[in-house]
């Protein structure tokens, strides 16, 4: 993707508006915008911040544990992939085997 595939969208975020710029289409921006819209309010809900720059903040550190949290699970994912084709490959070896054994070959 370069710059000429991005479209510009306004998006509304606590009562803020925002130039945003994405390749994705407006869907997405418009999903976006809504996840971020309930994320912001949830997060104004379980604290007693009223400070837009702290809300902010709280929420980019809710986002970064979040990235955290899945990027260690894709890691965990890999390697059980990796360990099931592993066994994948230990098991179609023995059946092999076990076939060539019974005819001869």
């Amino acid at each position: 993707m370069d710059e000429h595939d991005l479209k510009q969208y306004q998006i509304n975020i606590n009562g803020n508006e925002f130039a945003v710029a994405s390749p994705y289409g407006e869907e997405h921006i418009r999903e976006v915008e809504r996840y971020l819209e309930e994320q912001m309010n949830e997060v104004r809900e379980q604290s007693d911040l009223t400070s837009l720059s702290q809300l902010a903040l709280l929420l980019a550190l809710n986002f970064a544990d979040e990235i955290l949290t899945l990027q260690k699970r894709q890691v965990d994912l890999d390697e059980l992939e990796r360990d099931l084709s592993s066994m994948t490959q230990r098991l179609e070896s023995a059946l092999q085997s076990r076939s060539n054994a019974g005819t001869g070959v």
